[in-house]
């Protein structure tokens, strides 16, 4: 089935229940139907039809959730902006991903102002809007695109198909919404994959959805934790540590689905008591190139004691391998890297690079995508995350391509040399940077040069400016002296 045709019979079927609440307050099913219907009209009118590629630009409110769907129904593609990245970004996401409109609230206007595109402004669209046929889309057609830290300094597309969307969307509204009481939050922004699962899962069950805006406001976890009407919280690692530094016998809070890093079993034991054993966790990975979340996990805090929580056993309609550096099978216990198959698999990035996408050897006339994660999976079933194979990290839950990161310093013409890692800082990982250069160079330069070229996630917290990168013996970069660095507060100039 379509997913839009799921959408559409959910509006009607609880047009008189609460779909969505915001900082305007509560808004029924039937609301949203009419405002998905104005919005949907406005862009028939303005052009948009089957295959269009729609940026989003809007702020946390009714007006997101309705955009969307109004993208999906007239069967065309919507492309998420986050509107804190520099512009430069955001116009090579707009022209690789070739979009030609843009939906935007009125607090983006200036920003979208910049790209070029077919404007649809929200503020003042409030005329009835003339229906428009909703459009059956096959389901090899993209519902979204989304950009992910690409190792050749670019972002690159990632176009999740109706077919990905749909397998995972109708797994996760039956595994985490299991009444039509349950309220979801939605407060990060649509560009990261993270929100799919707070945006369509609760609509296709009847529940409804928080909205908060985390973008503005980082702590909105507090304004979450007061709501006690909310109690389903999708939620990275790094902020579950907040979290677990707030958390006062919110009994409200029923499940925390937890994906985007690594799950400590120290972390899910100390909130689990904190919620007084009476919360779910589930940790919930998958790659942005399997559509949000294909291996889960449910925390048992009797077995899970120590180091990671395993990430589970893949979602129905979903094949996990873990294979050696020749792609063959390894055995139980012993690390390989993970190969991911199956209907929640996108058919691959908008410019096609390297061979993560390849020919299933174990599976004839399927895909399977190398994930370049480490695991190992244990006698029973589950699988456990070990590490990368390459250099690529999550920082708040974004995946971050070191190289990315170098290129972007190594852009500014007065860099000579510059080494990035990943370090823990607060329960979480940030970045750090050593660069050499020019003698007028300073880290001041370095990070206004950086805030233009990266979204801020992706910008080094701890930046130097040093005479000569420290080597080993091999001549290597010598990441133990780099930190020594950083603990020292040692530079040169």
């Amino acid at each position: 089935m379509n997913l839009y045709a799921l959408l559409d019979k959910s509006l009607k079927l609880h047009h008189d229940r609460i779909a969505v609440t915001d900082d305007d307050g509560s808004h029924r099913y039937a609301r949203l139907g009419q405002r998905v219907n104005e919005i949907a009209s406005a862009l028939f009118e303005a052009g948009c039809q089957s295959r269009t590629r729609v940026c989003l630009a809007v702020g946390h409110r009714l007006d997101l959730v309705a955009s969307v769907l109004a993208v999906l129904r007239l069967g065309a593609t919507y492309v998420p902006i986050d509107t804190r990245n520099p512009v430069d970004r955001i116009r090579y996401i707009v022209d690789d991903s070739e979009a030609t409109m843009v939906i935007c609230s009125a607090e983006y206007v200036e920003t979208v102002g910049q790209l070029g595109l077919v404007e649809l402004r929200l503020d003042g669209l409030s005329r009835p809007g003339e229906t428009v046929p909703t459009v059956v889309v096959p389901s090899s057609e993209l519902a979204y695109i989304l950009y992910t830290s690409g190792s050749t300094g670019r972002p690159k597309g990632v176009g999740i198909t109706h077919g990905n969307l749909l397998n995972y969307v109708r797994w996760a509204s039956d595994r985490y919404l299991q009444s039509p009481d349950d309220r979801i939050a939605l407060y990060t922004t649509l560009a990261f994959d993270f929100t799919v699962t707070c945006l369509f899962p609760p609509l296709i069950a009847g529940a409804s959805i928080g909205i908060y805006d985390g973008v503005a406001d980082p702590m909105a976890i507090q304004r979450i934790l007061a709501d006690e009407d909310v109690n389903v919280v999708k939620i990275t690692p790094s902020y579950l540590y907040l979290l677990s530094h707030l958390l006062n016998g919110h009994r409200h809070i029923r499940r925390l689905i937890v994906g985007g890093e690594d799950l400590t079993a120290e972390l899910a034991a100390k909130v689990h008591a904190q919620l007084m054993g009476s919360a779910e966790i589930v940790n919930e990975y998958g790659p942005t190139e399997a559509t949000v979340g294909c291996i889960t996990h449910t925390f048992d805090p009797a077995v899970d004691r120590d180091g990671s929580v395993p990430i589970g056993e893949p979602i129905p309609g979903m094949r996990a391998y873990v294979v050696n550096k020749y792609g063959d099978p390894v055995a139980d216990g012993e690390e390989g890297e993970i190969l991911l198959s199956g209907k929640s698999v996108a058919p691959g990035y908008l410019r096609p690079e390297s061979h993560a996408f390849t020919d299933n050897p174990f599976d004839p006339g399927t895909v399977v995508y190398r994930t370049g994660d480490i695991a190992r999976r244990g006698t029973d079933g589950n699988l456990l995350f070990i590490g990368r194979k390459d250099d690529q990290v999550k920082i708040r839950g974004n995946r971050v391509e070191l190289s990315e990161v170098s290129a972007a310093i190594l852009n500014h013409p007065m860099v000579a040399s510059a080494y990035v890692t990943a370090v823990r800082e607060h329960g979480s990982r940030a970045l750090a940077a050593v660069v050499t250069g020019d003698p007028g160079l300073t880290e001041a330069l370095l990070q206004k040069h950086l805030a233009q070229q990266l979204p801020g996630y992706a910008v080094p917290t701890s930046l130097k400016v040093i005479d000569a990168l420290p080597l080993t013996f091999n001549q290597k970069v010598d990441r133990d002296a780099v930190l020594t660095i950083f603990r020292n507060g040692e530079a040169t100039r």
